[in-house]
């Protein structure tokens, strides 16, 4: 026989209700029993017999019925605290698996609306500030454009004061790819050089090709000269030069067409600078030069009044640094191929030179 209370409480109230009706049907077997020898007391007691083992055979069945009946379907044959045991695990094995799930949603939600988050904020933030920056660049284009074209220009003016330096402490004799260099910046229109600058740049560069001996340096003077004289002012040294380089090439190849040149740009030069002595010394070298060279009476008059010409203007010139200049440059001059001319000029126009040499002394005072 079976102990209920180690049943759960479920399973201990049926178990009851099995027990409480088997005890009425017992209790109403004892009563039918005792109505049966109320009644039937005139039968025998071999007849009696037979009737209470046949009431005692169908009670015993029922109730056998009845502990089967309990034994196949209502009892659970496990102890109370592992079936307690079994359900909660179970019931915390769903419940963790319902908490991973609603996590994992969770989680690709707040994934999915962070990376949608992200990429919208963004996209939102790329817009507005390409969009401010549009806008500034708009209304303050000018002045980005000023301010850059300024300091960059800032910068090309060190430098290119840097190289002229340079050029000059060199004596300007340098090869031929600086001289080019220069040029470059000339041409550059992306770069922008105040026009006193490149003045300065063409005026070094002249002096470059007078004191180097490049290929074809007296067509680059000449093709210089004239790409900007009609642009900018030029230097008056800058036409002194190439009128130098004109006057050897005179001296040396004796063409009409070099001493032309030559005075041409010794005109062009005072007429920068009305008392540079330094031009009005190479016309006088030219001319005497030219009285030397002369084919014949003729153009040795022509040339002549050349020379007295220069003398007279510069009598009517009243530079206090004109004759200094011009007998510094002769004084230079005596000591190259020139020696032999100035012998003559100073032997053919004695008063004229010592007039000059006269003034040059009182200009050093």
């Amino acid at each position: 026989m079976f102990d209920s209370s180690k049943l759960p409480k479920s399973k201990s109230m049926i178990v009851m209700k099995v027990h409480l009706k088997i005890f009425q049907i017992f209790i109403l077997a004892i009563l039918l029993s005792i109505c049966d020898n109320s009644n039937m007391q005139a039968q025998t007691l071999s007849n009696q017999s037979p009737d209470l083992t046949a009431v005692n055979d169908s009670l015993s069945k029922k109730v056998a019925e009845l502990e089967q009946t309990i034994k196949d379907g209502s009892y659970t044959r496990i102890p109370n605290e592992d079936f307690e045991n079994i359900l909660d695990s179970k019931i915390q094995k769903s419940m963790r698996e319902i908490v991973n799930w609603w996590l994992f949603i969770i989680a690709a939600l707040i994934s999915l609306l962070g990376f949608l988050v992200n990429k919208y904020a963004k996209s939102y933030l790329q817009t507005t500030i390409e969009g401010k920056v549009n806008q500034l660049k708009t209304e303050n284009e000018e002045t980005i454009r000023a301010l850059s074209s300024q300091y960059f220009s800032t910068a090309i003016d060190s430098l290119l004061d840097f190289k002229i330096e340079t050029i000059a402490k060199n004596n300007h004799r340098v090869k031929e790819p600086v001289v080019n260099d220069l040029k470059g910046y000339l041409s550059d229109e992306s770069v922008k050089i105040p026009e006193y600058k490149k003045v300065s740049l063409i005026d070094t560069i002249m002096r470059c090709y007078y004191h180097n001996q490049y290929s074809n340096r007296l067509e680059k003077m000449i093709d210089l000269i004239k790409q900007y004289e009609a642009k900018f002012t030029l230097m008056a040294t800058t036409y002194a030069n190439a009128a130098i380089a004109f006057n050897d090439m005179y001296d040396r190849y004796g063409s009409k067409t070099y001493l032309d040149d030559a005075i041409e740009n010794c005109n062009k030069s005072l007429k920068i600078l009305p008392d540079y002595g330094l031009a009005f010394a190479l016309k006088l070298e030219l001319n005497i030069m030219a009285i030397t060279k002369a084919f014949d009476d003729k153009e040795k008059t022509h040339y002549e009044l050349g020379l007295l010409k220069v003398f007279k203007d510069i009598e009517n010139n009243q530079s206090t640094y004109l004759c200094n200049e011009l007998v510094k440059r002769l004084e230079v001059d005596k000591k190259s191929f020139m020696e032999a001319y100035l012998k003559k000029l100073y032997g053919d126009y004695p008063d004229e030179m010592s007039k000059i040499e006269a003034r040059a002394k009182r200009e050093q005072k």
